[in-house]
C-alpha cells in the first residue's frame, strides 16, 4: 500500500474529503478524473501513475479494464477445462490490495479470468477485481474498456478531408500514425466515450447520420439501418499536457431535440487512452469543471 502521506495515498483521500464536502454543501461540484487503461498488472506502472495523478491534482482514479494479466490466451481460452489460479493469473496480493480501492470496469483480461476460474478458486481479494461494470460514467462521459466495439482496419476520413481506402485504418494521416479505427454502429451515441483496448492514444470524431437520428442515444451502440450509422474522422494528435475541449453532456448545445423533446446527440467524441503498462506509463486527465481532457505521461 502507498505510504502515508505519499503522493499515491494522498489522491483517494483528497477525492473521500471531496464527496463528503459535496454531501454536505448538496453541491455536485467539479471533479478531476485521472483515466488510465491497459495496465495489464505492471505494479511499478500503476505507482507512476498515481503519484503523477496526485500532482496533478486528481480527485479520483478510474480504471478502463484490462488491469490484469490473462496468461491464458485467447486461442487457448477454454473454460470447459479446470484451470489452476496460478496458470491463468499471477497472484499479486499487494498489485490487488491497490487495485481494489480504485474505480474500475472490466476488460477482456478480467473477462478471461472470470471466465477461466471457478468460483471457489478464487481469492476474495481477486474477487473483488472482477467484480465491476464494464461501463460507467464520468459526469456524463461513457467510459468503457473498448473490447465491446470493433476496430476497423478500412476505412477512415481525416478530419477535415475525405475518406479514403487504407490498408491499415488511417495511415495516411499527416502526422505519420497507423491508427485503429473506431465502427460507428457500435460506439455509444453519447457525447464522449473514452476507452482503451487499442493501446493508442487517439481521437475520434464520429457525426451521426440523419439516417441513424432514431437509434438509441443513451447507453447503447448505435443501432440503425444497413448504411452506415456515421461517418468517423480520426482528430490530429495532441502532445501530452496540452488541454482539449470536450462537449459537455449536461449543456443542449451537444445535441439537438427532436419533436418527442429527446436529445439526439448529433456528434461523438471517442477518446482512446494510451496504454498504461508501458515506460511512460499513459494517462488522462479529465477536469469537468472546465469541460477539458489532456493527454499525461508518467515517468518516474
Amino acid at each position: 500500500m502507498p505510504a502515508e502521506g505519499s503522493p499515491a495515498a494522498t489522491a483517494p483521500r483528497r477525492s473521500a474529503d471531496r464527496q463528503a464536502a459535496q454531501r454536505r454543501t448538496g453541491d455536485a461540484g467539479g471533479v478531476r478524473y485521472a483515466v488510465l487503461a491497459d495496465l495489464h498488472g505492471r505494479p511499478g506502472a500503476l505507482r507512476r501513475i498515481l503519484a503523477a495523478a496526485a500532482v496533478a491534482g486528481a480527485d479520483e482514479i478510474v480504471c478502463l479494464g484490462d488491469y490484469l494479466e490473462a496468461k491464458v490466451s485467447r486461442r487457448r481460452h477454454d473454460p470447459s477445462r479446470f484451470w489452476p489460479l496460478e496458470r491463468v493469473v499471477d497472484p499479486d496480493p499487494a498489485l490487488w490490495a491497490r487495485l481494489v480501492g480504485i474505480r474500475r470496469v472490466l476488460g477482456n483480461q478480467e473477462l478471461r479470468i472470470r471466465e477461466l476460474l471457478r468460483p471457489a478458486q478464487i481469492p476474495a481479494d481477486l474477487a473483488a477485481l472482477l467484480d465491476a461494470p464494464e461501463r460507467d460514467r464520468l459526469h456524463g462521459v461513457v467510459g468503457l474498456h473498448g473490447h465491446q466495439i470493433r476496430w476497423s482496419t478500412g476505412r477512415a476520413e481525416l478530419a477535415g478531408g475525405p475518406g479514403a481506402p487504407l490498408g491499415t485504418a488511417a495511415h495516411d494521416l499527416a502526422d505519420g500514425r497507423d491508427l485503429l479505427v473506431p465502427v460507428a454502429a457500435d460506439v455509444p451515441r453519447v457525447p464522449v466515450v473514452v476507452v482503451g483496448h487499442t493501446h493508442q492514444e487517439a481521437l475520434f470524431e464520429i457525426t451521426w447520420s440523419d439516417t441513424a437520428a432514431g437509434s438509441e442515444a443513451a447507453d447503447g451502440p448505435a443501432a440503425g439501418p444497413v448504411a452506415p450509422a456515421g461517418v468517423v474522422r480520426a482528430l490530429p494528435a495532441v502532445e501530452p499536457g496540452r488541454p482539449i475541449s470536450v462537449p459537455r453532456p449536461d449543456r443542449p448545445s451537444d445535441g439537438r431535440l427532436s419533436g418527442a423533446a429527446t436529445l439526439v446527440v448529433a456528434a461523438t467524441l471517442v477518446v482512446n487512452v494510451g496504454p498504461a503498462r508501458g515506460k511512460p506509463s499513459h494517462w488522462m486527465l479529465y477536469d469537468t469543471d472546465r469541460g477539458e481532457i489532456s493527454f499525461r505521461r508518467a515517468v518516474r
